[in-house]
């Protein structure tokens, strides 16, 4: 952090540029493009963000998101490296925004966006509860301790084409306590979610859970983003002060 003064993709998008105007134009795209992917993925509680996860568009600067496979929070509750930053925001996407940072575009566009999502929130709930229980979702992965983890037999080298059919069958036929388990946690995942879309995600001072309006929401969750010790908890690969 010393040596390095973290304006390599400030320095990309005005050395791509044509002109004063096409930089601008990025410029803002990025930042604008940066603040919904940023909402959106807080929403789906999306992980392992680091920099081979986000795509930049060479010519009109838009940031898009890809590998939702860390999705709902799995990322949080790793047994090594927990990821408790609720979306990527690390200083050299900082950096490459406006002269004033996140005051600006990216707060104005991220509490617009956490809006139209609160005005929206029976139907996100909805297409959310699909995925939720999809039996394709292996929720005993992501749930089970290590030791039920060598108790379960996966064959890595069998072609998908053949396992897929055969784990969503045992995944329908499946009964008692890892069934049980598994709707455990989708209820749990379906609460969270719900309780983003409300506001009711930051508990008090007091223990106490009160509503957000949309403006402090934002802001708890950019300096959730942007502290250095949860920064520092993330894995090297995960390149947190880039």
């Amino acid at each position: 952090l010393e040596f390095t003064n973290g304006m390599d993709l400030d320095r990309i998008l005005w050395l791509k540029s044509r002109n004063s105007e096409t930089w601008l134009d990025r410029r803002t795209n990025y930042t604008r493009s940066l603040a919904v992917m940023s909402m959106v993925g807080y929403i789906l509680g999306l992980g392992d963000r680091h920099p081979s996860n986000l795509m930049l568009h060479r010519l009109t600067g838009k940031i898009l998101h890809i590998d939702f496979g860390d999705c709902f929070e799995v990322a949080m509750f790793r047994e090594k490296f927990p990821e408790k930053i609720p979306f990527r925001l690390t200083r050299m996407l900082r950096n490459a925004m406006e002269v004033s940072g996140i005051e600006g575009n990216f707060r104005y566009t991220c509490e617009r966006v956490m809006e139209v999502m609160r005005e929206n929130k029976q139907s996100l709930m909805a297409v959310l509860e699909a995925f939720v229980h999809d039996p394709l979702l292996n929720w005993r992965l992501l749930t089970a301790s290590p030791t039920e983890l060598n108790d379960i037999n996966i064959d890595f080298d069998e072609p998908s084409s053949l396992s897929r059919p055969r784990r969503l069958k045992d995944a329908l036929n499946e009964s008692g306590p890892i069934a049980d388990d598994v709707n455990q946690r989708a209820v749990q995942v379906i609460k969270r979610v719900s309780s983003k879309l409300t506001g009711e995600d930051f508990p008090s001072s007091t223990g106490e859970i009160v509503p957000l309006s949309v403006p402090d929401q934002v802001q708890r969750l950019i300096d959730q983003a942007s502290s250095h010790e949860n920064l520092c908890q993330c894995y090297i690969g995960w390149c947190p002060f880039w």
